[in-house]
């Protein structure tokens, strides 16, 4: 189980380090956006699951005319920055557009059913405790032809980290990441209509593996199973790390792996023109 008010602590103090360190969720955003791009849709009332710095909000906001967009993450200290990099400020008063941020967690949604036509959640799922309560909550809440469009992790995400990891503590230190067609079963029990998923895997490369560590603190991305992130930075742990790392090396570099699910699902029947789009 994740320690919700230990990661949202550590979000908090990754919130101004964020952005500098999330090369990889910034483009998983835009590989989501572009899948968005190809789905006709015209939301009013949008939802953004896990929005972090705010990365996301000008993009949905230039795409569509006249978006409500409820901006949704547990750290405050992610929201301070998305409201100061995405105010509207004066333009506000005369924009049909509009930003509300609120604190919550994602496993626990405090709105009303069947209110928002798009739900967009990028690099979120994961911190959940309960990924069916989740996604349950997420179709109570879209209107009937509403969209929910998502990135996620898959197993394979960290691999590497995970296997030294288990071999220094004798036990999982990384979240539990569904595999994608476990996502895709769950959608259509759930009741979701037209489900489609897609998976693209990355491999970011370190020169030094500790640079893999620093930048997963920097992005609040530690601490899931209820394991404090100090025990990543004592001088042992970094020393076995170091040499477990030895294996996966190759051309001098250090891999770390990174299995990224990609999915969107409407609920109820789709109005006319509206279409799942397929991948290969």
């Amino acid at each position: 189980m994740i320690n919700k008010n230990l990661k949202r602590k550590i979000f908090d103090r990754a919130a101004s380090t964020y952005d500098a360190h999330a090369v990889l969720q910034n483009q998983i955003i835009d590989n989501l956006f572009e899948r968005l791009d190809l789905i006709k849709i015209k939301p009013s009332f949008a939802l953004e699951l896990g929005c972090g710095t705010g990365r996301t909000t000008p993009l949905l906001q230039k795409k569509f005319n006249n978006l409500n967009l409820f901006n949704y993450d547990i750290s405050e200290g992610m929201l301070e920055f998305a409201k100061s990099k995405n105010s509207l400020g004066l333009f506000s008063l005369i924009s049909s557009k509009k930003n509300y941020y609120i604190c919550g967690d994602i496993d626990y949604l405090p709105f009303k059913e069947e209110v928002f036509d798009l739900i967009w959640s990028s690099s979120t799922l994961q911190w959940s405790n309960n990924f069916d309560k989740s996604l349950s909550q997420v179709l109570n809440l879209l209107k009937p032809g509403g969209l929910f469009i998502f990135s996620t992790y898959g197993p394979n995400t960290l691999m590497e980290l995970g296997s030294i990891t288990e071999e220094i503590f004798q036990r999982s230190t990384l979240n539990y990441f569904y595999d994608v067609h476990d996502i895709g079963d769950l959608l259509i029990n759930l009741g979701f209509k037209d489900p489609v998923l897609d998976v693209e895997n990355f491999t970011l490369t370190y020169e030094d593996p500790k640079n893999l560590l620093i930048d997963l603190k920097k992005i609040g991305a530690t601490s899931g199973p209820e394991i404090k992130d100090s025990i990543f930075l004592g001088k042992s742990f970094i020393q076995q790390y170091k040499e477990g790392y030895e294996k996966f090396k190759e051309n001098n570099l250090y891999p770390a792996t990174y299995e990224v699910i990609y999915g969107h699902a409407w609920k109820s029947i789709m109005t006319e023109g509206q279409h799942p789009i397929k991948f290969k």
